[in-house]
């Protein structure tokens, strides 16, 4: 069966989804079905290219963090654009039980695997404002450019 372009984009961003609602330190290699070996990722704390430094991107997180869990909000579709909303949770040593919600922006390369992906959530006010010593100091600056 072939499918069309929007099809295969389509499957692509549900496998993808569900392959973050399911992610475990034993499965990131998963991945790799779901992404072309040149894919772009980028969040707040790395932007990198390539299966292998998107894999140890999520390496690092297992390793920085314990119980990381997302949530898909929501899918989105604008064009051949997928937007993901979702919620991030996890414990990590300084800041204890933590939780995001952010968006993720997918591209996808022509055989309808994803090419790019970009993460947008608050990490001023979600994560650096909440770290021990830093953390005041954000917290003073973002106070005094508020209304």
């Amino acid at each position: 069966m072939n499918l069309s372009y929007e099809e295969r984009c389509k499957r692509t961003a549900e496998a993808y989804a569900h392959f973050f609602e399911s992610l475990r330190a034993d499965t990131i290699e998963e991945v790799r079905d779901l992404v072309s070996p040149q894919v772009h990722f980028v969040d707040p704390f790395n932007d990198v290219v390539g299966w292998d430094k998107m894999v140890q991107v999520f390496e690092r997180m297992f390793a920085d963090v314990e119980q990381p869990e997302f949530t898909i909000l929501d899918q989105i579709w604008s064009n051949d654009l997928c937007f993901l909303r979702w919620d991030f949770s996890c414990k990590q040593k300084q800041l204890g039980y933590w939780s995001v919600r952010g968006m993720s922006e997918l591209h996808f390369d022509a055989e309808g695997l994803v090419s790019a992906h970009y993460d947008y959530w608050d990490s001023g006010r979600n994560f650096y404002a909440k770290l021990p010593l830093i953390g005041g100091l954000i917290r003073f600056i973002m106070s005094r450019a508020s209304i």
